[in-house]
């Protein structure tokens, strides 16, 4: 008796708590509220190019009122253009917000950010991989270049040749008559002598 009572009883609690998840609403997934655009600090246009222009001390440098950013109900930012030489396309920004049912506004924070277009610094290398760069192509160099003393077996070889070139590989030279004249030979001189015997016998 107690068994089936006790079966009884779970099963009357599920069906309850199936009966309740089907009735309670479900918010749906994935739905954000959208900020509201907060007047006051809307309207704090002065008190914004003042923060900006504190640590700049040029009022020339910074530009027309481009508009805000709604970050939060009561937070959101104030864009300036940006007139400093050397920052095309940036933007001056001050981020202002106030607390529930007050109306001063404060100043969080001021500075400048990039657009789109600007131009900015190469990206930061980490100084181990800059120095490992720079080893690696040390060692390479190193490699690639012989060091004083060493000779290339073609060198050498090409030396040997040259020198063997000058012993004995020269032709001797050929004497040339110019015109109207007979060359003269060894044997000239001893043709003479006979003539001279003869004539004397």
């Amino acid at each position: 008796m107690s068994e089936t009572t006790a079966s009884e009883i779970m099963a009357s609690e599920n069906t309850a708590s199936e009966t309740t998840a089907e009735t309670t609403p479900q918010r749906p997934a994935g739905r954000t509220r959208t900020p509201k655009q907060d007047p006051i600090l809307t309207a704090a246009v002065d008190l914004a190019r003042d923060a900006v222009l504190a640590p700049v001390t040029d009022a020339s440098s910074v530009g027309e009122h481009l508009g805000v950013t709604v970050h939060e109900d009561r937070l959101l930012t104030h864009l300036f253009d940006c007139r400093l030489a050397g920052y095309p396309g940036w933007t001056w920004y001050a981020t202002v917000a106030r607390a529930p049912r007050s109306k001063h506004v404060t100043v969080c924070e001021t500075g400048l950010v990039a657009g789109p277009d600007s131009l900015l610094a190469p990206d930061w290398v980490p100084w181990e991989e800059r120095m490992q760069a720079l080893q690696e192509q040390e060692a390479q160099d190193e490699h690639d270049s012989p060091t004083e003393g060493d000779e290339h077996p073609d060198d050498r070889q090409d030396s040997a040749d040259a020198e063997h070139a000058g012993d004995g590989d020269t032709a001797p030279a050929e004497e040339t008559s110019t015109e109207g004249e007979t060359p003269h030979t060894g044997d000239e001189p001893a043709a003479s002598e006979d003539a001279e015997d003869g004539a004397a016998s």
